[in-house]
């Protein structure tokens, strides 16, 4: 083969891969979010999931349409029953009652839904525990945790495939250390 003949061959095989492949399709965040804030009366969480994960699992396509206010209506109690399954909230080594969570909140910049809930406690903690697996199907999925009290970030942890557990021992040097 001439070198001319050779670049023509190089370049009809890239354009032949290039037709033939398939769009990619990739997770764009495979992050979640819980925001705890730590009271003596209660702890206050948000969370935050993409989209992406949410839509995957309730089986929507594609999953902009989870931006819409009038679809995310129609799946507020769904995404809402599915996401608060897979948050577990103890105090004392003892599981709290699952609350009502607040309807779903788009966040169409962050292409993320939010929703909220309060845990009543009946007096003040000494170790909250936080144990969740947001989406199973994606190993990858991370779920980071911010642990607030007295106003101030006392914690950050990640959850994942291998640790689906968090611990904050409040108002202690220890709580602040963990």
């Amino acid at each position: 083969l001439t070198a001319n003949r050779m670049k023509s061959a190089i370049v009809a095989l890239g354009a032949c891969l290039v037709l033939v492949a398939g769009p990619a399709s990739a997770h764009p965040v495979p992050f979640s979010f819980l925001d705890l804030h730590v009271g003596s009366a209660e702890v206050e969480v948000t969370l935050v999931a993409h989209i992406f994960d949410v839509a995957h699992d309730l089986q929507i396509a594609p999953p902009e349409q989870l931006l819409d206010p009038s679809v995310l209506a129609g799946q507020d109690a769904a995404i809402r029953r599915m996401l608060a399954s897979r948050v577990h909230l103890l105090v004392d080594g003892q599981p709290l009652a699952p609350p009502e969570w607040s309807p779903v909140e788009p966040l169409v910049e962050r292409q993320s839904l939010r929703m909220r809930a309060t845990y009543p406690l009946q007096g003040a903690p000494g170790v909250v525990s936080m144990d969740a697996m947001m989406f199973p199907y994606d190993p990858q999925h991370q779920t980071f945790i911010n642990v607030y009290e007295r106003e101030g970030l006392r914690l950050q942890s990640i959850l994942d495939a291998g640790k689906t557990r968090m611990d904050y021992f409040p108002g202690s040097r220890q709580g602040v250390a963990a």
